[in-house]
Formats: structure tokens, C-alpha cells, sequence
């Protein structure tokens, strides 16, 4: 038999434990589910750049967890499979029902359209140049986007690999890029990724024409949200919240805000 909520949040990132918090805090019962457990992306990061005084991704993620807790919100650790019409929701561990869903999962992985292209992973493309960025230290590397966020893991990898390229798929390169041209081992390339070689792992990059020497490639481009297990899209008390909303600025702190006013409408669709 299902567990019946009022409100279930999918996906248990910044998004949705702000959603948790906020639509327990409204006396609604809520359980938030993410497949991979609390915190998302920024279990990755060790200091998040938009936040004031630039704290620790665990830390912070471990603070929202214990708010949403405290509230009264409950967490399982489980992939969503199916959300289907009437708030059905099915995992690979138990089924859930709710008065409301909020949808919080974030944005997918990066892709770059490539044929083959997910024999690379774990063979020189990566997503996360905290993660990853470590390994290649000494060797050059490509960044594939255009947006803050890839310019950003153009300037933290820049730190510690020999030469970095971000490669911009087309795209005009975000404002910050400024200071990533100022760096003698960094270097914005306009063009796309066509393709990628290699005998033993990533050995080189092709852009459009040109062959760039790379042992890693950190994808960050063609990133969208994981949503194929919705087949109730539309529905009245469905609510997106963060960065797999249309137009989220993809901030830590717009997240936030962006959950608890979800929570919130949920709460008080729920209610009725």
C-alpha cells in the first residue's frame, strides 16, 4: 500500500529540502525523496561561490537538512520511477501518494551531442571539476559551455591543471569569463566539440576543425532537467522548483527561495 503524504517533494537538493522546510512548516505532512540522499550538487563542492561568505557545500546542505528535519519533513532515500496522474508516485523501494508534488531534481549531466559518447565517462569526461579536476593535475584539459558555471570550472580547474580551454559550444561565453582571459594558462576557444580520441583514456579534443591536446573534458553544456519519469506534466498541485525550472538563474540562493515558495503553494494546495 502506498505511504499518503499532502505533499511529496522529489528530489532532496537545495530546491527541495527549502521545500521540505517550508511546506512542514506550513503543518503539512511531507516526505522529500532523492535517489542519492540529501544535498545534491553541492555535496560535490567545497566552497559555493554565490553564498556570502563562501561556505563549505557539505556544510551548508547539512544545515538545510537539519531544517527541513526540524520542521517535521521526512526523507527517503530511493529513485522516483514513475509520478503518474493523481500523485502517484513510484519508486525503485516502496509507493507514495500526495495531495501535491514538488519537483525539485535539478538539472541533468551535460552532454555534448557526441555519437559514442558515454564510453568517455570515467575515461576522461567528467562533469565536476571539484570532483575530478584533482586528477588531472599538470595535464591540459577542456571545459565544454558557456554559462557562469562553466566558466567558473574553467577558473577553479585553472588553479591546478597545466592549461585549461573553455570551449563555448557556439554560445557567447558569460560575463565572468573576463577574468579567465587574463590567466596565461587559459584560453576561450569559440566553436563546438565534434569529437573526442584517445588510445588510453581522453588523449585530445576536436573543436569544429582543430585538434586540442586534452586528457579530460568537463561537460557542462546541453545540461537539462531529468523529468522522464513524469507522466502527470501540467497537473493541478505539480510544482517545479530550482534549476529544472524554465528561467532559474542557477544559484544556491535563488534555489532556496525558489523551493520555499513552492513548498508553500504546495502546502496550501494540499490543504485545499
Amino acid at each position: 500500500m502506498a505511504r499518503e503524504w499532502d505533499v511529496v517533494v522529489v528530489g532532496a537538493g537545495v530546491a527541495g529540502l527549502a521545500a521540505a522546510k517550508a511546506a512542514a512548516e506550513a503543518g503539512a505532512s511531507v516526505c522529500v525523496i532523492d535517489r542519492m540522499g540529501p544535498g545534491g550538487v553541492l555535496m560535490n563542492l567545497p566552497e559555493l561561490h554565490d553564498v556570502p561568505e563562501n561556505p563549505n557545500g557539505m556544510d551548508h546542505a547539512s544545515a538545510l537538512l537539519d531544517q527541513a528535519m526540524a520542521a517535521g519533513a521526512e526523507l527517503a532515500i530511493a529513485e522516483v520511477t514513475a509520478l503518474t496522474p493523481g500523485f502517484n508516485i513510484d519508486t525503485d523501494d516502496e509507493a507514495h501518494s500526495a495531495k501535491a508534488v514538488v519537483l525539485a531534481v535539478g538539472l541533468g549531466n551535460g552532454r555534448l551531442g557526441l555519437a559514442g559518447e558515454d564510453a568517455w565517462e570515467g575515461q576522461g569526461l567528467s562533469h565536476c571539476a571539484a570532483c575530478d579536476g584533482p586528477l588531472y593535475g599538470g595535464a591540459r584539459v577542456v571545459v565544454a559551455g558557456h554559462d557562469r558555471w562553466a566558466v567558473q570550472e574553467a577558473l577553479d580547474l585553472a588553479a591546478t591543471v597545466e592549461h585549461v580551454t573553455l570551449v563555448t559550444q557556439g554560445q557567447d561565453p558569460a560575463a565572468n569569463a573576463a577574468e579567465l582571459g587574463t590567466l596565461a594558462n587559459a584560453a576561450i576557444w569559440p566553436g563546438r566539440v565534434t569529437a573526442l580520441a584517445g588510445d588510453n583514456g581522453l588523449e585530445s579534443v576536436a573543436v569544429d576543425g582543430t585538434v586540442l591536446p586534452a586528457r579530460a573534458i568537463f561537460v557542462q553544456a546541453g545540461r537539462v532537467a531529468p523529468l522522464g519519469f513524469v507522466a502527470a506534466p501540467g497537473a493541478p498541485g505539480l510544482f517545479l522548483a530550482g534549476d529544472c525550472r524554465d528561467g532559474a538563474t542557477e544559484t544556491v540562493l535563488a534555489a532556496e527561495a525558489d523551493g520555499a515558495r513552492a513548498g508553500a503553494a504546495a502546502a496550501a494546495f494540499a490543504r485545499g
